[in-house]
């Protein structure tokens, strides 16, 4: 299987860069219909932003906060980078992250319960976080099964509560790495960092050393973590979930006028997400919450019976 290199990419264009409350408000002008959906999930998008913002300057000051341990033989062999890496670090962050995000986490009625019963089984030592961040990066069910009943959460609740979390936490901690991040050598679907798989990929502009005949068709396919907003290549034409590079595997639908919105999806295992084409546009949105203003992508990929790669709060219709 070929490896895809994960190398820092040298844009023709990089475009205005959006912050997230550009990005939100752009997706409500293209979108007037959705407007009252995005905002209502506007506001954790935000909180989730600053909250990385904040802790990325204060990881990058904590001499306990390991550097990423890159071990080339471990990533030839699909084995993501924090699969390696003690995470007790990462607890010592839960107070600001649940300070900062929980408040609205609760605003979403049928998680308001669910996530002060969490808090409270936190304070009281009936669960841990370290554990619950380790069991959420090694895919661990059983671990969320047997904290389920200790904290009387339903085990995919607690999960997800755990992943936003860590996906606060871990989004700091790839700004902070950045640079030995995005030199590593990768191949698989899933993430290099933490093992999630993405919430949508980007087609980039573009290199500045880029032919002009491949230039005019071309851009470098990058996904884009759905934990910690890691970005790495990934083979175009293959699908992540099953893998099928058979010719013509992967088909694509936008709506109306949105080309460079769209849905790729697999003939195959009829899995699909969601695409930013930026090949031809003059803004770059950004990356954290752009996947929440592709929602009428969802809905027209739910009523094609295709399955979502990862699910969201809002794309399990």
């Amino acid at each position: 299987m070929q490896t895809v290199a994960a190398t820092p990419q040298k844009p023709l264009s990089t475009g205005k860069s959006l912050s997230v409350s550009q990005t939100l408000h752009a997706a409500c002008e293209r979108h007037p219909a959705l407007a009252p959906l995005i905002d209502h999930f506007s506001a954790l998008y935000t909180a989730r932003a600053n909250c990385i913002e904040s802790l990325a300057q204060k990881l990058a000051e904590d001499p306990h906060c390991p550097a990423p341990a890159i071990h080339p033989e471990r990533l030839e062999q699909g084995v993501p980078v924090l699969s390696d890496t003690d995470i007790e670090w990462a607890a010592a962050y839960y107070p600001e992250v649940e300070a900062t995000l929980f408040e609205y986490l609760e605003a979403i009625g049928t998680l308001e319960k669910a996530v002060l019963q969490f808090k409270t089984a936190v304070a009281e030592s009936k669960i841990s976080i370290i554990q619950l961040l380790r069991a959420a990066v090694d895919s661990n069910e059983s671990v969320f099964n047997k904290n389920g009943k200790t904290a009387e959460i339903e085990p995919a609740i607690l999960l997800f509560i755990t992943q936003q979390v860590l996906s606060c936490i871990l989004g700091a901690y790839v700004t902070v790495h950045a640079k030995p991040l995005s030199e590593i050598f990768w191949r698989e679907a899933y993430c290099p960092v933490c093992g999630s798989f993405p919430d949508m990929s980007i087609l980039q502009r573009p290199d500045a050393d880029q032919s002009e005949f491949l230039a005019g068709g071309g851009g470098k396919k990058m996904m884009h973590c759905s934990c910690c907003s890691h970005q790495w290549h990934f083979r175009r034409g293959t699908c992540p979930a099953c893998s099928n590079d058979e010719a013509g595997a992967i088909h694509y639908f936008h709506i109306e006028e949105q080309s460079g919105e769209r849905v790729e999806y697999c003939t195959k295992c009829n899995t699909y997400l969601n695409n930013i084409d930026l090949r031809n546009s003059t803004a770059t949105p950004d990356f954290t919450v752009a996947p929440l203003t592709l929602i009428h992508l969802d809905m027209k990929a739910a009523q094609k019976k295709l399955k979502p790669l990862v699910h969201t709060l809002w794309n399990t219709f």
